[in-house]
């Protein structure tokens, strides 16, 4: 049996955690979830992923601060940014520190899905 793709999903809004693991389940993918910077970085701890959506704003840390951390750790998987304020400064930040990708809020299951197959086949 083929192993699931294993994807964690970081966000401070419960509905959106929510939503994408519903979207990603359906879709035979494994789902961990993580609502700040510290449950982050203990889920990262203890699993390895094939794919990390990170919200960009996660209250007393950011995104970026996360995804500093994950290259720091030298976790080498696809990191796509999830943010309701796409700014070219954070963007190009993102994309600096080697995020694979961003997506907008809100998120369609269509696109959601469309860009881990994307990411998943790097």
């Amino acid at each position: 049996m083929e192993r699931k793709p294993k994807i964690l999903v970081v966000d401070d809004e419960e509905s959106i955690r929510l939503t994408f693991e519903v979207f990603l389940t359906e879709a035979s993918y494994e789902v961990k979830t993580a609502s700040n910077y510290q449950e982050a970085l203990a889920v990262i701890q203890d699993n390895d992923f094939d794919l990390i959506f990170l919200d960009i704003i996660l209250r007393r840390r950011t995104g970026i601060d996360l995804l500093r951390e994950i290259k720091k750790r030298g976790l080498n998987c696809p990191v796509i940014i999830i943010t309701g304020d796409p700014s070219a400064q954070t963007a190009t930040e993102a994309f600096d520190l080697g995020a694979f990708g961003h997506i907008s809020k809100p998120v369609t299951q269509e696109k959601l899905l469309r860009l881990t197959r994307i990411a998943l086949k790097v």
